[in-house]
């Protein structure tokens, strides 16, 4: 994470993730879902700029973000700023890039950026696992969206492994169709009967990954939650379709949806195929592996 600092202020990225592998295996008795991921971090971000203030005050150039004290926002500089006893409060700018549910975690990644940014603000000294302690109460992908790279997460997906990154760095072309999925409504009709879970491969991933071979791991995507989305949102469908016939040698959408990415052999490629499709999809970008 990109840190610029000034006298008591502090600008920081807010990095969108994707993931290259998502299994999710069985509800379980807490109601969460036991999954299995290899999330990575791209390099389209939000801005957020943090300052001291006398009490929490939220700013946000995109209207449906809440600012009040009911936002996720609210609740994360509250959580840290009450935990270690800070008499004052924080000013946080928020300019959003990430499109709001649409499985890249910019929610979790602005988070972790707030709980991170008053850490260096107020110099409170914390470790990442102090930091990842209080993430874990905020959402699943906010230990995730606090180191950033490539991890394996598992359990509830709070369980982070970090990962060699991928190098050379992928391209990417990420296309979203203008909707807003919600996590929750995507889990609650997730079907999970029958016996039998279809999983991607997370050991071929892997071993992908190591050799940082853009085909094999194009080879080995796999989302849980695709084949819900596709049925219910043919123009994700679509998505797919016109980055496999315009050329990505892989194509996969993000978490719960909707975004999807396609994996290009290299950047000449990928602006050639944006060129070609930004027309019909404003809501897209060619972006990197971080």
């Amino acid at each position: 994470m990109s840190v610029i600092k000034s006298p008591k202020k502090i600008i920081l990225n807010s990095y969108a993730k994707i993931n290259l592998i998502l299994n999710v295996l069985r509800r379980r008795e807490d109601g969460y879902h036991e999954v299995e991921s290899i999330m990575q971090s791209i390099n389209l971000a939000d801005r957020i700029i943090l300052s001291e203030s006398e009490d929490i005050h939220i700013e946000c150039n995109h209207q449906q973000i809440p600012t009040d004290n009911n936002s996720l926002i609210y609740s994360t500089a509250q959580k840290i700023l009450q935990k270690y006893h800070l008499k004052k409060g924080v000013k946080i700018e928020i300019e959003k890039r990430i499109p709001l549910a649409s499985g890249l975690a910019g929610g979790s990644a602005n988070a972790a950026t707030i709980l991170k940014g008053i850490n260096d603000l107020y110099n409170l000294g914390l470790s990442f696992m102090d930091l990842k302690i209080l993430g874990e109460k905020l959402g699943m992908d906010v230990p995730f969206c606090l180191q950033n790279g490539t991890a394996l997460a598992y359990h509830r997906g709070e369980k982070i492994i970090p990962l060699p990154p991928i190098i050379p760095p992928l391209w990417l072309i990420l296309i979203n169709p203008g909707l807003e999925i919600s996590t929750q409504w995507a889990y609650y009709h997730l079907s999970l009967e029958g016996g039998f879970v279809k999983k991607g491969d997370i050991k071929a991933m892997l071993l992908a990954i190591r050799k940082g071979e853009p085909e094999e791991i194009s080879r080995n995507l796999f989302n849980s939650f695709e084949e819900l989305i596709l049925k219910t949102y043919p123009q994700v469908q679509i998505i797919k379709e016109r980055l496999k016939d315009s050329g990505a040698l892989g194509v996969l959408m993000s978490g719960s949806g909707p975004t999807v990415f396609g994996v290009m052999s290299n950047q000449k490629e990928a602006q050639k195929v944006y060129k070609k499709l930004k027309p019909e999809y404003p809501l897209s970008w060619v972006v990197q592996t971080i």
